[in-house]
């Protein structure tokens, strides 16, 4: 969202809406997922207040404004929050410094964030992590980037492929909890994450960036900006990024995005902008353990070299080849992913503002390989290997080939009725089409597939194709609400808001080899969701806050192909917080509590594939405590502590047998996480020594696996310079160290089970991810104007 310098808008009357300096009249916008997280833009000074720069305000006055004009406040680089919800921004200076700008997207960067915990095993940042936020997992979270949904809208998964480079970035926002009520995602139980693309400058440029590190990594990023010409102005981007995996058996990735932000603004406060991503990966997948092979094999432990196969074979010999472990070289994904977002905004009166975004994501050309198995020629009656005859017991790959089509809109009607009440009305609308499919493919010797485009696909005696799955799925929701903010007293805001949601999901198997029979399934979800919050600012320093939300989760699509009928996960979720503001320190504290009815579990049957349970009602409550303070000479702090006790209400039943999971902790949820820094900035050179703390964690609902917590360290540094030289502008020189010692350790549960325990009849071994080892890697850049 752009910010607007207060001299732009010093003409206009401005209210406070949970804590934020807020006038829909001068507001340019506010749609989508922005307008409840809208970020202050009002009143640079206090009303009656004059402006002066040789004659600041008496530290009375001064300390009135922290909570309005929060924004411009910094401390190392982080802001203050404003909203009636616990919120925590990282800015772009603390994305540049704290990542080197080089984990991808969120995942990498939500390291930084209290209350998160994250487990990633990728210092490339092409390869995935998982995380929790205060106990929701990443598929109970709803990530959004210019009010465009980037959930997986099959699975229900964040994926990294669609987020972004991060040098495009203005900001990262975590929303925790309460999601805005206007965000566009199915998944926004636990709360939301949003990211804010950077704008358009009004001088041309050009910013370079090259980084390059161990495991053979090496990224070029290239941004050319336009500058600005009449109203248009804007950029475009392309980066690449190569390196290789740091375990055993080799395997690499490699990734290449372009990007592209365009806007063109005419009248008053009227604009349309494209922000448009593609985005090309090929990598290698890491595997993930059991605790008996973590504790048995050495930590570089992959997949197997090579899976043995017949090649060609010879013609009337019943030849038999044999799978080893799964093959590195098989293991990976190759995929396409297109995304377009529009956002547009118009003034139609003094008081009134149309907000229309639509947008597309485009996921087909690639495929995801991640397994292989022996497959009897005569079972299939076709000659899988090639040789002429079928007597083979032939091994054949297989993976995940999706296509995908989603495409929607948000728009927003924001009315001022009065100085102290507003309202919004609106409505949104997401449809996705999509095939699952599930195919069988030819393998090279090495194990490798002969391709990932979806050619090569093994086929039947009658010529079709052999698919393990083989299912069309469309996915439709629509939601409507209305939001009422207002602001009776100074000191007092009040956000009363009532949505209606509805998501129909229907899939249709195709009858084949193994899919079985053609059958049609549909299911319904909807429900009246109520939300609400209360900001009280007892001076410019202290504001306290409560809310209030009833958030939906629908079932991913591909729980209608399973036995029974899934029921939706409901949320409720409430939260009493403190704020403390002042020009030295920024603390922020709150307390909360989760109900969740028909808690969704998910685990993965592959590493393309994932499949839900019901874990029933489960009870979260926790505190959070954060805090960012300045030091003497140039030095800074900042901690962040969460704690998270979510807690089954019931044992876990299936057909009759009973695990005893009552009262026990959620799998993956440590109760307690640290993170904290020590930083120095004087503007020129700064650096930063961070600490992560994480407690032990458990594997299955039962609580019979526990998981050892662990700490680790990272640090970097960096140089910002000038050069001399007509037309060159500023330059950094940066390094960034993370695990500094080498810290071998399970960052968190992969694919959970019910109970871990051997010998009962759950039993079911968890698999884990592990964390990078000693990370280390350099960054230069130079923007020329």
């Amino acid at each position: 969202m752009t910010v607007r310098k207060a001299s732009r808008i010093r003409n206009y009357n401005t209210i406070i809406v949970l804590g934020l300096a807020f006038d829909v009249m001068t507001v340019p916008f506010l749609s989508g997922a922005q307008a409840q997280s809208a970020t202050p833009v009002g009143a640079a000074v206090k009303s009656g207040a004059k402006k002066d720069a040789r004659k600041p305000l008496p530290e009375s006055q001064q300390s009135e404004q922290l909570l309005v004009t929060g924004q411009k406040l910094r401390i190392a680089g982080a802001k203050p929050e404003t909203q009636a919800v616990t919120r925590t921004t990282l800015t772009r200076q603390q994305i540049e410094q704290y990542t080197g700008g080089l984990s991808t997207a969120v995942s990498g960067s939500l390291n930084y964030v209290g209350g998160v915990h994250f487990a990633g095993n990728d210092g490339t940042g092409i390869a995935e992590g998982t995380f929790t936020i205060r106990g929701f997992s990443g598929d109970q979270i709803g990530f959004t980037r210019d009010g465009v949904p980037l959930n997986d809208p099959m699975f229900l998964t964040p994926h990294v492929d669609f987020m972004g480079d991060p040098e495009n970035y203005e900001d990262v926002q975590v929303i925790y909890g309460s999601p805005s009520i206007n965000a566009p995602t199915l998944t926004a139980s636990g709360g939301q994450v949003k990211i804010d693309t950077l704008n358009p400058s009004d001088k041309p440029s050009f910013f370079y960036k090259q980084t390059f590190g161990n495991n053979d990594l090496f990224r070029e990023f290239g941004r050319v900006n336009f500058g600005k010409h009449g109203g248009f102005s804007g950029w475009v981007s392309a980066s690449h990024t190569s390196g290789s995996l740091w375990t055993n058996n080799g395997g690499s990735e490699a990734a290449t995005r372009y990007e592209a932000n365009l806007r063109y603004q005419w009248g008053e406060e009227n604009e349309i902008k494209l922000v448009a991503s593609s985005y090309d990966m090929q990598t290698n997948a890491f595997s993930y353990p059991t605790l008996a092979q973590y504790q048995t094999q050495p930590y570089g432990t992959n997949f197997g070299s090579r899976v043995l196969t017949t090649g060609h074979g010879t013609y009337g010999v019943a030849d038999v080849s044999s799978t080893t472990a799964p093959a590195q070289a098989l293991n990976r994904a190759d995929f396409r992913i297109q995304t377009f977002g529009l956002n547009t905004h118009f003034k139609l009166h003094d008081r009134v503002r149309l907000n229309f975004t639509p947008y597309f994501v485009h996921v087909a050309s690639g495929m995801a390989t991640f397994g292989a198995m022996t497959l009897p020629e005569g079972l299939v009656n076709s000659d899988l290997n090639g040789d002429g005859d079928r007597l083979d017991t032939t091994s054949v790959g297989f993976g995940v080939l999706p296509t995908q089509n989603r495409g929607g809109f948000t728009t927003t009607v924001d009315a001022k009725l009065a100085n102290w009440d507003t309202v919004q009305v609106g409505f949104w609308y997401d449809h996705t089409g999509a095939s699952n499919q599930m195919p069988f493919l030819r393998i090279n010797d090495n194990g490798s597939p002969q391709a990932t485009d979806g050619s090569h696909l093994l086929t039947d005696a009658s010529g079709r194709k052999l698919y393990l799955t083989n299912q069309d799925d469309v996915i439709e929701t629509e939601k409507v609400w209305v939001q009422n903010d207002l602001r009776p007293i100074q000191s007092l805001d009040i956000v009363s808001a009532l949505a209606w949601q509805h998501t129909q999901n229907s899939g249709h198997n195709n009858a084949g080899f193994f899919t079985g029979e053609e059958y049609d399934r549909s299911q319904g979800y909807y429900h009246l969701l109520p939300s609400g919050s209360i900001s009280y600012r007892l001076n410019g320093h202290n504001q306290f806050y409560y809310n209030d939300t009833l958030n939906i989760r629908p079932p991913a699509i591909a729980s209608i192909y399973g036995n029974g009928t899934p029921k939706a996960e409901t949320t409720w979720n409430q939260e009493l917080g403190w704020r403390y503001t002042s020009r030295q320190v920024f603390v922020d504290a709150s307390v909360f509590l989760a109900k969740f009815k028909n808690r969704q579990v998910s685990y993965a049957v592959n590493s393309a594939e994932t499949a839900y349970f019901n874990a029933g009602n489960v009870t979260s409550r926790g505190a959070q405590v954060s805090v960012h303070g300045k030091l003497p000479y140039n030095f800074n702090y900042f901690a962040s502590w969460a704690f998270v006790d979510a807690r089954q209400a019931s044992n876990y039943t299936y057909n009759g047998i009973v695990a005893p999971t009552r009262d026990k902790q959620l799998f993956n949820t440590p109760q307690h996480t640290l993170v904290a820094g020590l930083g120095y900035d004087d503007g020129k050179f700064y650096s930063n020594f961070l600490i992560h703390y994480t407690s032990s964690f458990y594997g299955d609902l039962a609580n019979t696996q526990k998981i050892p917590g662990y700490e680790t360290f990272d640090l970097n540094f960096g140089y910002h310079f000038h050069v001399p030289v007509r037309h060159l502008g500023a330059g950094t020189v940066s390094l960034n160290l993370n695990n500094i010692a080498n810290r071998h350790y399970l960052g968190g549960v992969y694919s959970g089970t019910v109970d871990a325990a051997p010998g009962n009849s759950f039993s079911a071994s968890p698999t884990y991810i592990r964390g990078a080892p000693r990370t280390v890697f350099a960054n230069i850049s130079m923007e020329i104007e």
